[in-house]
């Protein structure tokens, strides 16, 4: 009777003993939750890819117009529909174009090669597809569309009555996120815009207008934030 309350006693020993190391041992991690939404801010740089075709305008006929880069800040916010596919809307702090001639003859009688000049402002649409399977190297890439607004014609140049016209645009987008915590990361962004508008004025009384292609490359980089 003493042996069978011995091993009885060692046997709830070893059960008690087991069950201890058993909660001590560290329970494994849980996984955080995909993110809901995103935000993009940063500085952004735009550059035109112009080829233009005179409508009208007697004698004022350039070869092409040129529009020079502009430089401005951005903000883009998405939300994850699912943890790959997400929606979003970008926009920026309304810049100023500068509509040069390029090839015009005479050129020198006018002083100047600027045409005119017009701030804008652009919303972008996008629909977007990000790759998560890369830790904290997250890309992703996109697609959509938009409305570039004319928000003030300005004839410092070489025409009156400055003027374009305002019309859609369609985006193709690609970039990458890395994070640096789980929240917090930089970005950098490129977006291809397929854009056209007519501009125009009046030289020396007569009419001008020329059909004008303008397609920029978009590139932007700054800090992320997902939650």
């Amino acid at each position: 009777m003493v042996g069978e309350a011995r091993l009885f006693a060692a046997a709830m020993t070893a059960c008690l003993a087991g069950g201890t190391v058993a909660a001590a041992d560290p329970a494994p991690p849980v996984p955080s939750p995909p993110p809901i939404f995103y935000v993009h801010a940063g500085a952004a740089g735009t550059f035109p890819v112009v080829n233009a075709q005179p409508t009208g305008g007697g004698l004022f006929t350039p070869a092409n117009i040129a529009i020079p880069p502009q430089y401005t800040l951005v903000f883009e916010a998405g939300y994850y529909v699912t943890p790959n596919f997400a929606v979003a809307v970008g926009v920026g702090v309304p810049p100023i174009a500068h509509f040069k001639a390029v090839g015009l003859p005479g050129e020198a009688a006018y002083g100047t090669d600027l045409l005119g000049s017009a701030r804008y402002g652009a919303a972008l649409f996008l629909l977007q597809y990000h790759f998560t399977q890369f830790g904290a190297i997250q890309p992703y890439i996109g697609a959509g569309g938009g409305y570039v607004a004319n928000l003030g014609n300005i004839s410092d140049g070489m025409l009156t009555n400055f003027n374009w016209d305002q019309n859609f645009a369609f985006a193709l987008q690609g970039g990458i996120d890395l994070m640096l915590t789980q929240n917090w990361g930089v970005f950098a962004d490129g977006k291809k815009l397929f854009f056209s508008t007519d501009a125009g004025g009046f030289s020396e009384g007569i009419p001008v207008r020329a059909h004008v292609q303008v397609d920029p490359w978009v590139v932007s980089a700054g800090i992320t934030f997902k939650y």
